[in-house]
């Protein structure tokens, strides 16, 4: 028996892909998750497999010194891959699989061929691996090299550490790559959109080599080998490299809030440009980004990795140096709040990861906290985490990492302090309420906020509250391990005071309205006097900017008012501060803080204070178009300055997964007072699926403005059956008020933008002096502008543009498409606005157009011929079946033809089937001059009824399905001679075709 000879390798892997949920990574690549096989298909080319004779033997390896792994470095700590720490893994090929290890199993799929089985276990290392087969046939051995796969972790398999039963919830955390940061303060909650963009091309290798920078971290540790089988360790080497790694973490933050080195943190939308930059830049850090930023970016690799993973926002959240369960403030006695050690962030975001603990002996997965701010702690500046969610409800803090730091940033007392002038402080108040509120994140299945604060903490003052307290007040004060729950009580008793409305009045500030930039801010002072007697105080007003972590910044608005508050009395003082007074000072710190404290010589120091957020003016975007994979589409941003001065340095980038490779940037200059901006952008989708269109508008006041719209690419035209058609023959309209097309889809009625031509769609020109309009005068019911074969042009597939003649008429040199009505760039002749005839642009020089190029206009991937936009109500050139259709202003642009479109006119070509036409006027055609148009009569009153009575009455949406096979044509009286050109005859070789194409 001869030697078997192996012969190709099919990979199969869109096959693989698809069932692994791996596909949005590309099929081009074999992207598999562990815990579930996969299958290829190997071919022999003499003989087929006996297992008596022939055996196989596969190895997978992984590591920074495995052959073709160039792309990656430093693996593992730069050990060779080996079984001794699971990096290598031989195994032989047998007839089922054992999915407790590494295994291969094969079974007849063809003659000659066999489909191979190959399981990654449960617990394999995720990476790029190696696969080599090495066969023994006959006394003989050779070895092949297959190719390289991705191993990933699997969600979907209930034996992998991070399964999660939900499919819903895998949808959401694993494969959505669009997410939402909510910042703000606990009072006025606001959101921006985020694109994760895990699926990305290049992210995955780009995810994989922060592993291999990572490895450093476990250096040293039991886990320095094998790491990387373990969500847990993992995550932590993720969490370390987002920002605490001495050298090549992906971003900083900056020092002091000053950011003129690098981007501005605020002004990203997305991870992908940031670890792109990162990757680009021989793994050197971005700057800047803020805890937003850095928690979706660690949101990413995580999901990119196959660990379901989400951003949390967190309001009120203190930072402490010396007491872990408690924050200070400090005031001057105008209310002015000064630079501390300790800090209260408005807002502050993180991550949570799901993961069954192992080393907590965790049967199923649940929540996890992970941290990659670094944030000072009382052993430095350091990340924290992971965290289990419910140790720090429980207040379980000895059970895991830096559980202590988690709950005390969620269970702080905040205290404010009023400096005097002698340096003496004096408490203010003591709430044990602001801290570790409003924990927000984007809900699964839709952009509304999931409010999850029950997850972290019970209920403030419950009894289960209480306990977890008192266990984490234990763990934190070594001193109190043993202490009861009462001296814990009489402690924390000691350091509150009276509240606000003992001292016998009560205070807020009430906003009156919701600010955005550029207007003033109203507020609503409310005293109440809570005793029969009155009282007159003497009350320090201020106002200054704080930062989203809590630094406070200049002071720009004092003032100072006496109130008399008789018995009982409740007062209301309005409050203004203008924009003239804020704006110099807000920049890129939307946030200001208002505060009202008693002067301290009354007696007794009352205060109040409220966060208020400035709102950004809106950027709108909207799709012009209907997105299409791979078809060119449009999209209207607009801007408008809502300030009394100039806006300077105005730049608008555009991102978006699916939509753009890249980001793109545009110089708008300088915008002056109420002016708007309105930039028309095309780009090409090249993802199927739901994707956003960032937009993010920055100037010399601030570096951001938010705005976004969702766009559902779909296929190609012709790609996904047949046309939506409404009962009543027309389109329909989309909620938002654009008009369905067939070419364009979706049709802006009120913008003056650009819409690219697709699918065949001619558009008519109108009104002087680049084109003409049509009017029938005196015909109540829809006539044809042309022969039958006009239907053509609007149905899915490519058809030749014109009569059955047009193909013979025309030569391949041809860019115009003649009496159609798509004019050339050239100037046209004008034609009267309130002529009732009917006119066409007439083209100076009239080249033919040959059959070949009029089928590529068909094609959605072809070039525009012009751009328009459309309004409704109007009807199809072909009929209400296949919808809109309008005449245009054309003007001429760089890039073809600009039109705006109006309704003017019905359906002029019936799908009733027809059989005659309506007589024109002589003007019909008179513009059309020359050839190949001598041969062609200048009016169409020469066509009789008779001259395409071979076209009988019918309903079929094809001109040609009722075409004979003998097919008669006009007569030569049909058609006026002119010169010595003869009309048009079908020959026999352009019959054989439209029998071909049409019947």
């Amino acid at each position: 028996m001869e030697v078997i000879e192996l012969g190709d390798v099919d990979l199969n892997c869109p096959s693989n892909c698809q069932i692994h949920n791996t596909h949005f990574f590309g099929t081009d690549r074999q992207i598999i998750r562990r815990g579930q096989a996969f299958n290829f298909y190997a071919r022999f080319h003499n003989r087929e497999w006996d297992d008596s004779m022939d055996q196989a033997i596969f190895t997978v390896e992984t590591g920074s010194h495995t052959p073709n792994m160039c792309s990656l470095s430093q693996s593992f700590s730069g050990l060779r891959p080996c079984e001794s720490n699971e990096t290598k893994c031989t195994f032989p090929m047998g007839r089922c699989l054992d999915q407790t290890c590494w295994s291969a199993s094969y079974k007849i799929h063809q003659p000659k061929c066999i489909s191979i089985s190959v399981f990654p276990p449960s617990n394999a290392c995720i990476g790029r691996y190696i696969l080599n087969m090495q066969i023994t046939s006959c006394g003989h051995t050779y070895q092949r090299c297959l190719g390289d796969f991705y191993v990933l972790f699997n969600p979907w398999c209930a034996d992998d550490p991070v399964y999660m039963d939900n499919q819903a919830q895998r949808e959401e955390y694993v494969l959505n790559e669009h997410g939402i940061l909510y910042e703000g303060v606990h009072k006025h909650i606001t959101s921006r959109p985020w694109h994760f963009g895990q699926f990305e091309d290049g992210i995955l290798d780009i995810c994989l080599k922060i592993l291999d920078m990572g490895a450093s971290y476990h250096h040293g540790s039991d886990r320095d080998h094998c790491w990387r089988n373990d969500p847990v360790h993992v995550s932590m080497v993720v969490n370390h490299m987002i920002s605490s790694h001495t050298t090549n973490s992906i971003m900083k933050i900056p020092e002091n809030n000053d950011y003129l080195k690098g981007t501005k943190p605020f002004s990203w939308n997305g991870s992908v440009p940031i670890l792109q930059q990162w990757y680009n830049g021989r793994c050197r850090p971005v700057r800047y980004g803020y805890c937003g930023s850095l928690a979706s970016v660690m949101c990413t690799v995580m999901r990119c990795l196959g660990i379901p993973s989400r951003v949390v926002t967190n309001f009120c959240f203190p930072c402490s140096n010396e007491n872990p369960l408690g924050i200070n403030e400090i005031f001057d006695c105008t209310g002015k709040n000064l630079c501390g050690k300790d800090k209260l962030w408005r807002y502050h975001c993180w991550n949570e990861s799901w993961m069954a603990r192992r080393d907590l002996n965790q049967c199923c997965g649940d929540w996890q906290c992970l941290d990659p701010t670094p944030l000072e702690t009382g052993r430095g500046s350091s990340c924290s985490g992971p965290t289990w969610v419910r140790s720090i409800r429980e207040g379980e803090l000895d059970l895991d990492f830096d559980g202590h730091h988690m709950f005390s940033r969620l269970n702080s007392n905040y205290v404010g302090w009023l400096s005097q002038n002698n340096a003496k402080k004096t408490k203010v108040f003591c709430d044990t309420w602001p801290c570790g509120q409003h924990l927000s994140t984007k809900s699964v299945g839709s952009e509304q906020l999931e409010d999850i604060t029950g997850n972290y903490k019970y209920e403030l003052g419950s009894v289960k509250s209480k306990e977890a307290y008192y266990r984490a007040y234990r763990r934190i004060h070594p001193g109190y391990c043993n202490a009861s729950n009462c001296h814990i009580d009489r402690e924390l008793s000691s350091l509150k005071n009276p509240f606000l409305s003992d001292s016998g009045i009560n205070m807020r500030l009430k906003m009156a309205n919701c600010p955005m930039y550029g207007e003033d801010v109203q507020l609503h002072w409310l005293l109440e006097n809570l005793r029969s007697e009155p009282k007159t105080l003497k009350f320090n007003l201020c106002a200054q900017i704080i930062t989203y972590n809590g630094c406070p910044m200049d002071q720009f608005w004092k003032d100072s008012v006496t109130v008399t508050l008789g018995p009982r009395e409740v007062k209301k003082i309005p409050l203004c501060i203008s924009y003239s007074q804020y704006g110099p000072y807000l920049c890129d710190h939307n946030i200001m803080k208002v505060v009202a404290v008693s002067d301290p010589e009354c007696g007794e120091v009352l205060m109040v204070s409220r966060d208020i957020v400035i709102n950004r003016p809106p950027v709108i975007v909207k799709l012009l178009s209907q997105p299409r994979l791979k078809v060119p589409c449009t999209a209207e941003i607009s801007f408008c300055n809502p300030l009394q001065e100039d806006m300077k340095n105005c730049i608008m980038t555009l991102e978006g997964c699916g939509l753009f490779k890249e980001p793109m940037t545009i110089d708008l200059g300088t915008l002056a007072s109420n002016q708007q901006a309105r930039t028309i952008v095309e780009f090409t989708p090249y993802r199927l699926g739901s994707h956003r269109l960032l937009a993010n508008f920055g100037c010399h006041k601030f570096a951001y403005c938010k705005g976004c719209a969702k766009a559902e690419v779909c296929n190609p035209v012709g790609q996904n059956g047949s046309l939506p058609v409404a009962q009543n023959g027309s389109l329909p309209m989309s909620q938002n008020g654009y008009m369905r097309d067939h070419a364009s889809h979706y049709v802006c009625p009120d913008a003056s933008a650009h819409v690219r031509l697709y699918a065949g769609c001619i558009v008519q020109p109108r009104g002087p002096p680049y084109a003409t309009r049509l009017h029938l005068a005196g015909s109540p019911a829809p006539r044809p502008v042309g022969p039958p074969a006009a239907h053509s042009l609007c149905s899915p597939a490519s058809r030749p543009v014109g009569p059955p003649a047009a193909h013979s008429l025309f030569s391949p040199a041809s860019i115009s498409v003649g009496a159609t009505g798509v004019r050339s760039a050239s100037s046209p002749t004008p034609c009267p606005e309130d002529s009732s005839a009917t006119c066409f642009a007439s083209p100076p020089t009239p080249r033919p157009l040959a059959a070949a190029t009029a089928r590529s206009l068909c094609n959605p991937s072809s070039r525009s011929v012009s751009r328009a936009v459309c309004t409704p109500g109007s009807r199809s050139v072909c009929g209400p079946q296949w919808g809109p259709s309008c005449t245009t202003t054309t003007t001429t642009s760089r890039s073809g033809s600009h039109s705006t479109w109006t309704p003017t006119f019905r359906s002029a070509w019936n799908l009733t089937g027809r059989s005659s036409y309506i007589p024109f006027s002589r003007t019909s055609y008179n513009t059309l001059t020359g050839p190949p148009y001598s041969s062609l009569s200048r009016s169409y009153n020469t066509l009789s009824r008779s001259a395409y009575t071979t076209l009988p009455r019918s309903t079929s949406p094809s001109a040609y399905a009722t075409l004979p096979r003998s097919g008669s044509r006009p007569t030569g009286s049909a058609l006026t001679r002119t010169g010595a050109r003869t009309p048009w005859s079908p020959s026999r070789g352009t019959l054989s075709y439209f029998k071909r194409k049409y019947l």
